[in-house]
């Protein structure tokens, strides 16, 4: 009786190991499907050619924004569009007031005509731009190209204020 378990046992292991192998003959040895390829039309590239952009130019462009960015001290930055947006839909908005960045107090200025509210921020050079971002509940983040362009999102709540614009040097007093 141990002898024709063993004998099975035997065999089935045989019959198994040569079932593996044939497997893997067959399926290296297969010969694959030819694959017919279609020429067709060339493909013209219709992106600018990189060789037109002058990096010369960026480069010093860039290097001029970096200078201008880490020099300001005090800016005044006034919007020429804002938003409001909210969880549906972003309305466009008529602004009237303009913010001032002061590098040296760290501090963030909302004004309308001669009435300022005033919140500590902080500022940070990335590059060519200025990152500002005031403490406290209401949430502003400004960024500022050089000492020239900015964009800011202001939110209260989950609502949101956009503005874009332009900034020009304060004097330091």
């Amino acid at each position: 009786m141990k002898s024709k378990i063993l004998f099975l046992t035997i065999l089935a292991f045989s019959f198994l190991t040569s079932s593996i192998v044939n497997a893997k003959t067959k399926s290296v040895t297969e010969k694959l499907p030819d694959i017919e390829i279609i020429k067709g039309e060339k493909k013209v590239d219709e992106r600018e050619d990189l060789g037109a952009v002058d990096f010369n130019k960026l480069f010093s462009e860039a290097q001029n924004y970096y200078k201008l960015a880490k020099e300001w001290k005090i800016l005044k930055c006034s919007p020429k569009s804002g938003f409001i947006c909210s969880k549906h839909e972003c309305k466009r908005r008529d602004i009237f007031s303009n913010v001032i960045l002061n590098k040296n107090k760290k501090t963030v200025s909302r004004c309308e005509k001669d009435i300022c509210e005033t919140f500590e921020a902080e500022f940070e050079q990335t590059g060519s731009f200025i990152n500002v971002q005031s403490k406290g509940a209401i949430g502003s983040i400004i960024r500022i190209l050089g000492d020239s362009r900015y964009k800011e999102i202001t939110t209260v709540g989950l609502d949101a204020y956009i503005a874009n614009g332009n900034c020009e040097l304060v004097k330091d007093n």
